[in-house]
């Protein structure tokens, strides 16, 4: 007869050995990694959820990094836009030195090289900035572009003797051609005088007198309609220059797709601006006269209002941008925040465990071996009284 190391209770010990080992194995690989969800199997639920809180946490980090691209993208545009304002001013300086007729030819024809020489750096300028191999300023992504109505602006205007205004009214119709109208008192006659309108076509630079016009009367001039005040012979010599720009048709440009947060469809629309010279109507700036001259300042003008509201709009859509990149930076850091309260192991807590598992399998290995020496003793006795 012999006991056998399967007996009931050394087989009991030996279980929980198993088990506290197997728990110690968990344990130690939730302290080294920090992570309580080293398994599925520990909480499966939970290893759920906070794969999912983490997914979110990432995917809201990814949009803040493309919020971040696109915002340097536009700070790249808007630093080109600040070269171009600068060759616009200093065209409407070239502008302003040809409205005298005190220039010689060979003085205009050093103006308009300088003038063209400008127009050709505006473009470089517009087609050469890029990001990340994409155009910035060049028109391609400016988006939808309302159609504008023709205006006439009167930038000068005369008063009159009788305190009225030499250009009483300037009216641009859907036909308006853009250019610059000039009106004159001029003598028609001994002791008569009449207003002389002339038009400086932007397209193509040529000035035409129109007509000779009596006070009080409406003119057409390529589609603007001018109406002269009630002027006399001692008006002679006073001026007015209205300038006018045609409709414009508008566009249907795409835009540039940034997806800002973690989830599908939460993205904006970059659009970009048109800074080459056909984009801001200078592309034939003309210094040759100086009606010419007085015309392609009115040119010079409406480009560099453009070009001010361009960067204005820039600028509202980078402030947009850091208001998506900061919400998806607090996004971020409350949903790891909350998985780690779910998947981090707690030092503490584990530091407890694992001393008392410890403890446990010592326990459960002096158990074994206690029980192995017992039931030796006993083989040998009962093999020796046999």
């Amino acid at each position: 007869m012999s006991f056998g190391a399967g007996s009931l209770g050394l087989g009991s010990a030996i279980n929980s050995l198993s088990q506290y080992q197997q728990s110690l194995q968990t344990a130690f690989g939730q302290a080294s990694s920090g992570n309580r969800l080293t398994s599925a199997a520990i909480d499966p639920s939970g290893l759920a959820i906070y794969n999912a809180l983490l997914t979110q946490s990432q995917g809201f980090d990814q949009g803040s990094q493309n919020v971040s691209d696109a915002s340097n993208a536009i700070n790249v545009a808007q630093g080109a836009l600040s070269n171009t304002t600068d060759a616009l001013q200093q065209l409407n300086n070239l502008a302003i030195q040809g409205s005298n007729d005190f220039l010689s030819a060979g003085d205009r024809q050093a103006l308009q090289a300088q003038a063209n020489q400008l127009v050709q750096q505006i473009n470089t300028n517009a087609s050469q900035v890029q990001f990340n191999g994409i155009q910035l300023n060049s028109g391609q992504f400016s988006g939808n572009t309302p159609a504008a109505p023709a205006t006439a602006t009167t930038t000068s205007n005369a008063i009159l003797g009788n305190g009225g205004n030499l250009t009483a009214n300037a009216t641009a119709t859907a036909g308006s051609q853009s250019g610059t109208i000039s009106v004159q008192v001029v003598s028609t006659a001994p002791g008569a005088a009449g207003a002389q309108i002339s038009f400086t076509d932007t397209a193509t630079g040529v000035t035409t007198v129109v007509a000779t016009v009596a006070a009080g009367s409406t003119t057409p001039v390529n589609g603007t309609n001018v109406t002269v005040g009630n002027f006399t012979t001692n008006d002679i010599g006073a001026n007015a220059t209205t300038q006018v720009v045609a409709a414009t048709a508008g566009s249907a440009n795409p835009t540039l797709n940034v997806q800002s947060g973690a989830n599908a469809g939460a993205a904006v629309q970059v659009s970009l601006p048109n800074a080459t010279a056909a984009g801001l109507g200078i592309q034939n700036i003309d210094l040759s006269s100086s009606a010419s001259s007085t015309n392609a300042q009115g040119q010079i003008q409406t480009a560099l209002a453009n070009i001010a509201t361009a960067g204005a709009q820039l600028g509202a859509q980078t402030n947009a941008l850091q208001v998506d990149q900061d919400n998806n930076n607090v996004a971020s850091v409350n949903l790891t925040a909350s998985a780690s309260s779910i998947g981090s192991a707690s030092e503490a807590s584990l530091a407890v465990e694992l001393n008392s598992l410890q403890i446990q399998q010592q326990i459960s290995i002096q158990t074994i071996n206690s029980a192995n020496t017992t039931f030796g003793y006993l083989n040998r006795f009962l093999n020796v009284a046999a």
